[in-house]
């Protein structure tokens, strides 16, 4: 009897589709612990962007410009990819100086300055990345708070959009308004507090860019007293005279004006340092993305067991899709 039965249950199993059976299996498989909730999806997200924010800060932060262990160059300065160079105008104006030097007239302007304009360069670009690499430091609050506060219109198609730089693009776009309001206040005090040399003097970043763009500005008020004097009504005024053959003789060595200096130094750099923050950010990402257990443990310190977890299976669902 006992025979018979399995005989009969045998036969019953045998005339399933095999199509039927693998799909069954395979629901079964796809049960598991892999499958993620929508509100998993978005605490994953943010949570290793917080993660991200926080190796970002510990790298930059760095001043020693050494490979750490996140096998990343630290801080601003050693690292050309994030470097924070002269702003365009401070640029231009280093140029016009060095144009300025090669003429008499342009050096009888250069001396209004009273300074040797050129040796404010290292100076101010070491200043703009140390200030930088001082604020990183604390902008784990103002990242965590913006990270928090985010809101995903579709947390799956960052998930497991193609885009390996999702999560940290998205927090740009939505976030940038927020995180440089926050961020703006930390350069500042940075820039108050951080020194550096020129001169064989200690400024702050503040003082150095403001003492050289005072001093500059002196060159180019001179340059428009010049271009004032070309303009007299009086043709044979010797003063007018004088200004128009040191204007042609400035235009011949390719100046063609000396423009005032106006940039606001702590939005530059805010902007600059900011740019420096998202890309450590995305790069944290792409190595969550690619080995999320050999990122996670990485960053160890950083992160709790629970939150390591999460973050694990989110990003292991989206590397299976």
């Amino acid at each position: 009897m006992k025979k018979i039965l399995l005989i009969c249950a045998a036969s019953s199993l045998l005339s399933f589709s095999s199509c039927d059976f693998l799909d069954e299996v395979t629901n079964t498989l796809n049960s598991d612990s892999t499958q993620i909730t929508e509100n998993e999806m978005i605490s994953g997200l943010k949570e290793a962007l917080i993660v991200g924010s926080k190796t970002a800060a510990f790298t930059l932060n760095d001043t020693t410009g050494q490979i750490n262990s996140l096998n990343e160059v630290t801080g601003y300065l050693a690292n050309e990819l994030i470097k924070i160079a002269l702003p365009p105008d401070a640029e231009k104006a280093f140029n016009t100086v060095s144009l300025l030097a090669n003429t008499t007239a342009g050096s009888t302007l250069l001396a209004t300055a009273g300074v040797d304009l050129p040796s404010y360069r290292s100076a101010i670009i070491k200043g703009l990345n140390r200030g930088a690499e001082h604020a990183a430091g604390l902008s784990v609050d103002v990242f965590s708070t913006a990270i928090t506060r985010m809101t995903f219109t579709s947390a799956s198609q960052v998930l497991f959009g193609a885009d390996s730089l999702g999560a940290t693009s998205y927090l740009q776009s939505t976030t940038s308004g927020v995180l440089t309001a926050g961020f703006k206040p930390i350069i500042g005090n940075a820039f108050n507090a951080v020194k550096v040399s020129a001169f064989s003097r200690e400024y702050t970043v503040t003082g150095v860019w403001s003492e050289f763009a005072v001093k500059y500005n002196k060159v180019a008020g001179a340059y428009q007293g010049l271009v004032a004097a070309s303009l007299s009504a009086n043709m044979l005024d010797p003063a007018a005279i004088a200004a128009k053959l040191s204007l042609t003789t400035l235009n011949s060595a390719g100046i063609l004006s000396v423009d005032s200096l106006n940039t606001d130094i702590i939005d530059f750099a805010t902007g600059k340092a900011l740019d420096g923050l998202f890309m450590m950010v995305g790069k944290q990402e792409v190595k969550i993305r690619r080995d999320p257990l050999a990122a996670l443990a990485a960053v160890g310190n950083f992160v709790t067991q629970t939150i390591s977890d999460l973050i694990r299976k989110v990003f292991t669902s989206s590397s299976v899709q």
